[in-house]
């Protein structure tokens, strides 16, 4: 959704009449939204479950995408966005808290090293996507109508088949089942003895992430990290349009085409993962066999050292007298760091903060989503 936005931008412009920055809002607000909807949605799974957050969520998000679709003004479509990335923004926070309900800590990597793939793959194949479909006689707006059926189909499977994880909530209710059954008021669950209201729980709970971000160091040092990571990938959005089009003289397709190297680094960085596990439990090993969220940082460190080095490759091959294809896989090599970093991130605060992993997760989110909502806006000068 939010890097859909970029191949329909000169459309947009066109239609409305607005300039470039105007019109890159529908990138950033959309990521800023991602960004400020965990701070709420991740903590209130927490006092209410995950699944009662997916629900609504996803049906709330579906509603304002409605808005994007078929709105006729530009300001219209914007609130659209920004509002269905809001309640879309539950998936950036509650689903790593679902993994850390359903996995045990020595299973965590391969989950958390998906779960750190996804919501990156996901921007790489959307321009490659809808570039197609704003290069068609059909009209944009398909992007967007695409979205809306998709997402209507998330939402069915999620209300038919994601159980409820979070064991408080699990608990509270067989407490209420045992209760029912046998009469006795004396059953009850931890959870039962503060009970919170929604309202309640939106405005307390909302502070938990915000204290992490102000607390403690090492969240506030791996948060400011992962937003200047994900601030260059969001920069490729502006940067790889315009440099394949004026360079190499790539249609709007093509033009989409240029994020297929980001996708396969993506899929590639999954191969790690297996030598990161094996480390992982050799460190485990050497440590009296007692795990440490710390020894999730190896990923980490290896992903630190490509990503920079990508970086300064890929300042060498934007050349006309050199192939495009070069670009490509340096931008795939750069992906493979991004993902890997971000693996070694997620899992060490998964970890190191089980029962409020969403939590931990939002402030990430928060920060990271600030960061790369920024970018785009000086992307193109």
């Amino acid at each position: 959704l939010s890097s859909c936005w970029s191949m329909i931008e000169g459309k947009v412009m066109e239609e409305f009449h607005v300039g470039h920055e105007v019109a890159t809002l529908g990138i950033s607000l959309y990521i800023w939204a991602l960004g400020v909807g965990p701070m709420f949605l991740g903590p209130i799974s927490e006092y209410h479950g995950r699944k009662t957050v997916y629900v609504f969520s996803t049906f709330l998000s579906l509603c304002f995408q409605l808005l994007t679709a078929f709105s006729k003004n530009l300001g219209g479509m914007l609130f659209g966005r920004l509002i269905s990335a809001f309640f879309g923004s539950a998936f950036m926070s509650v689903a790593s808290g679902t993994i850390s309900d359903v996995f045990e800590i020595d299973q965590l990597g391969l989950p958390m090293a998906i779960y750190s793939v996804t919501p990156f793959m996901a921007p790489s194949l959307g321009p490659l996507i809808s570039g197609f479909v704003a290069d068609s006689n059909a009209d944009y707006r398909w992007v967007f109508y695409s979205i809306l059926i998709f997402t209507g189909f998330l939402m069915v499977a999620i209300v038919l088949f994601v159980p409820e994880t979070y064991v408080p909530i699990l608990l509270t209710r067989k407490a209420q089942a045992v209760r029912k059954k046998t009469g006795d008021s004396r059953f009850y669950a931890p959870q039962e003895k503060n009970p919170l209201t929604l309202y309640q729980s939106v405005i307390l709970s909302s502070k938990r992430p915000m204290l992490l971000i102000l607390k403690d160091p090492m969240i506030l040092t791996l948060d400011i990290y992962s937003g200047l990571i994900l601030a260059i990938v969001y920069l490729f959005f502006v940067s790889f349009p315009y440099t394949f089009k004026t360079v190499w003289g790539f249609g709007l397709w093509a033009q989409g085409l240029s994020f297929s190297g980001l996708f396969t680094g993506m899929v590639l960085s999954l191969g790690f993962q297996p030598i990161f596990n094996k480390l992982y439990r050799q460190s485990i090993a050497n440590n009296n066999n007692v795990a440490k969220p710390e020894f999730r940082f190896p990923i980490l460190m290896f992903g630190g050292i490509i990503l920079p080095f990508s970086l300064f490759i890929m300042a060498w091959v934007c050349y006309s007298d050199l192939h495009w294809i070069g670009m490509i896989i340096v931008s795939g090599i750069y992906d493979i760091g991004t993902c890997v970093a971000f693996t070694g991130i997620f899992t060490y605060t998964v970890q190191a903060y089980k029962l409020y992993a969403a939590s931990a997760v939002a402030s990430n989110s928060f920060v990271r989503s600030f960061m790369a909502g920024a970018f785009p806006l000086f992307g193109l000068q």
